[in-house]
């Protein structure tokens, strides 16, 4: 709960000490906490397209077998993207050639 309040307070502001506590959460592995950080970080960075974001979570989320975490993550990278339009092509197309149906 605290990381979805984290994710609404900041939403759009693109802060990236936010994001490092969102991250701290995220890789403590708990399917439940990592879940709500992966959608949280997707609220603090939204629409800012932050490729180096979309990477570490795209990263973390092809080494962790919680499908919760995977789940969090996907909708958070997307938004990220949000309103980007030509500008997300690139990672919906890895995105869809990925092996796991999930992301």
């Amino acid at each position: 709960g605290a990381c979805l309040g984290i994710g609404l307070a900041g939403m759009a502001t693109g802060n990236e000490e936010l994001l490092e506590d969102l991250k701290s959460v995220l890789f403590s592995d708990s399917a439940v906490a990592g879940e709500a950080a992966g959608l949280a970080m997707g609220l603090v960075m939204l629409g800012t397209a932050n490729g180096r974001a979309c990477e570490e979570m795209l990263s973390y989320a092809q080494d962790t077998q919680h499908e919760k975490i995977i789940r969090g993550l996907s909708i958070g990278m997307a938004l990220i993207m949000y309103g980007r339009e030509e500008g997300a092509d690139t990672l919906i197309e890895q995105l869809t050639r990925h092996k796991d149906p999930i992301l």
